[in-house]
């Protein structure tokens, strides 16, 4: 991908979103620097209660670029393994290639508008 993209974060699913907003804060101290109902995201790792994109609960690695519909040609035009296609989600654009493990790993551009706000720092 001539575009290089840059490491966004590691997502994990979580079943009680309060619970484990609470132990990365409290316990951890991480600083949240967005949030949602469904979504909390600190520096370069996120947890969020929603359903996965790939379909399992697995953690996700997500790079971020500025154009996901260049990136997604490029790696068409690379002969990257494409493991999910282009998917408008209210937070970007986002599509999956296949890791040589057969994982996903997902690149997305985000949205202008997320619907997470951002927390202001104390």
């Amino acid at each position: 991908m001539p575009a290089k993209p840059t490491f966004g974060f590691v997502l994990e699913y979580v079943d009680d979103i309060k619970a484990a907003r609470d132990f990365y804060v409290d316990v951890l101290g991480l600083e949240v620097e967005r949030e949602h109902p469904t979504f909390v995201q600190f520096e370069s790792f996120a947890i969020a209660s929603d359903e996965s994109l790939s379909g399992t609960r697995d953690l996700e690695l997500y790079w971020v670029v500025d154009n996901a519909d260049a990136a997604l040609a490029d790696a068409v035009r690379d002969r990257a393994k494409i493991a999910e296609g282009m998917r408008e989600m209210p937070f970007g654009k986002v599509f999956a290639l296949k890791s040589p493990s057969g994982a996903p790993r997902f690149v997305l551009e985000w949205a202008r508008n997320r619907p997470s706000r951002a927390v202001g720092k104390a």
